[in-house]
Parts: structure tokens; C-alpha cells; sequence
């Protein structure tokens, strides 16, 4: 299964770095990131994201949101990852 074959995306309420409790929450991580990168997020943007496992395909002691990573990284290392199997109920979902 590819990225781009589940991903889940979630509207930003506010600027990312304006969340309290930014490092719970998957789409704030993801946007976050993107910023740091030079990309563009804020209040209103939907950001895609997917849950991975780490390197070798286990799963980490980290928070979820830390495993929350974009379709544009993982396409850029997609060795490095392996797309976790997470429902979330309430989240805007889709299988393509």
C-alpha cells in the first residue's frame, strides 16, 4: 500500500505554531514541519498526512502524532518508513 493510497487530512482551526498542545496533535506535527522546510501552512489549510512505523517496520515508544508524516515525505524517503495500519474515528479518512 502507497501513500497515496490512505491518507487521513484534518483542517488546521489556527496558525501551527499557535496550537498549546501541538505535539498531541498529527496535523499540527505535519504542518510544523512543512514550515520548516520553507513550505506554506496555516488557519484553514487541510493537511494530508499518513501514519508510519519506523525504520524496519516497528513501531516506536513515540507519541502517535509523532508518527503522523506528510505524502510528500514519504514519497522523498520512502525506504524509511512503512505506512501504519490506524483508524481515526472523526478525521476526514479516504481510500483512493
Amino acid at each position: 500500500m502507497f501513500a497515496s493510497d490512505i491518507d487521513c487530512q484534518q483542517r488546521l482551526g489556527k496558525n501551527p505554531e499557535d496550537y498549546p498542545d501541538a505535539k498531541s496533535q498529527p496535523h499540527v506535527q505535519v504542518a510544523l514541519r512543512m514550515k520548516a522546510k520553507g513550505g506554506t501552512a496555516r488557519a484553514g489549510d487541510v493537511i494530508p498526512y499518513v501514519f508510519c512505523l519506523g525504520e524496519g517496520g516497528e513501531s516506536s515508544k513515540t507519541a502517535q502524532a509523532d508518527k503522523a508524516k506528510s505524502p510528500d515525505e514519504i514519497r522523498r524517503e520512502s525506504d524509511k518508513y512503512t505506512i501504519g495500519e490506524y483508524l481515526l474515528v472523526g478525521k476526514l479518512c479516504r481510500l483512493n
